[in-house]
């Protein structure tokens, strides 16, 4: 009791300063409202910890469904304001909701501008990176995210093996076809290798996006305006290269050259 005492009081004291305003709370029995806060604050708050405070207030909306798991649906939504929207089955303990990686991800999205459609992959790509930094955060990652990504990639691996086009456009294929797991995950390919570049600079992902929201993260309409930015907080170029790599190499030479591959080649062999 006194550690959920406790728990309360940072939830309340976050939720004062305004960074996040709930909807649909009231739909829920008292002691699941507890719950639901709780949750949503934990990783609102991990998320800023990761990614930076976002410098927009994000609306966050709740609405029951009956479900196998605690969020069996989310998405975001940027139009005139900044919103999370989240089915959830409150049945389901508090456990249950903290290690599920939904809430990670969806608010790893908020950390980038909206993209064009066109760019869906990189967006998806980002917060499928990021979800498991977050819930690292939040020490609620059974193992380290790096392991996860391995684990996600085995399953996209023989496809990426047999594509003869270039990453991005398998990618945006993939989309169409709605196979968003094998797009999603593929997708992580590009933060990846982005993130092993950016340690060589002293630097991380994490890290430089903090820094990016402080900056362009109001500025910003497109992808080439995000990619311009990040790479003008860097001592040389990032993200131009890298992009300009993933939008020309057949998919199958790319996964064939990443160190996610190695990675894999080593783990299988040990």
């Amino acid at each position: 009791m006194r550690l959920l005492a406790v728990l309360l009081l940072i939830s309340n004291f976050a939720w004062a300063n305004g960074a996040m305003q709930l909807n649909g709370i009231e739909e829920f029995p008292k002691a699941e409202q507890q719950k639901l806060r709780l949750w949503l604050d934990q990783s609102f708050n991990a998320a800023h910890q990761v990614l930076g405070p976002y410098p927009l207030l994000t609306h966050v909306y709740l609405s029951r469904r009956t479900a196998s798991e605690p969020v069996p649906w989310a998405y975001t939504q940027r139009m005139d304001k900044q919103q999370v929207f989240f089915q959830v089955d409150s049945s389901f303990d508090l456990t249950a909701f903290q290690q599920d990686w939904t809430a990670a991800h969806e608010f790893s999205h908020l950390a980038l501008p909206l993209l064009d459609r066109e760019d869906l992959w990189f967006a998806e790509g980002f917060a499928s990176y990021m979800q498991y930094q977050v819930l690292q955060q939040q020490q609620q990652l059974t193992g380290s995210p790096a392991s996860w990504y391995q684990q996600k990639l085995q399953q996209v691996a023989p496809l990426l093996q047999v594509s003869e086009l270039a990453l991005v456009a398998q990618l945006k294929l993939w989309l169409q076809q709605r196979r968003y797991k094998a797009a999603y995950w593929g997708s992580t390919l590009f933060f990846i290798e982005a993130n092993q570049k950016l340690q060589q600079q002293n630097t991380n992902l994490p890290e430089l996006i903090q820094r990016y929201q402080r900056q362009n993260r109001l500025k910003d309409k497109n992808l080439q305006q995000l990619i311009s930015s990040l790479d003008a907080l860097l001592k040389s170029p990032v993200f131009d290269p890298l992009l300009r790599k993933y939008q020309q190499q057949p998919a199958k030479e790319l996964w064939r050259q990443h160190p996610a591959y190695f990675d894999q080649i080593k783990s299988t062999s040990d």
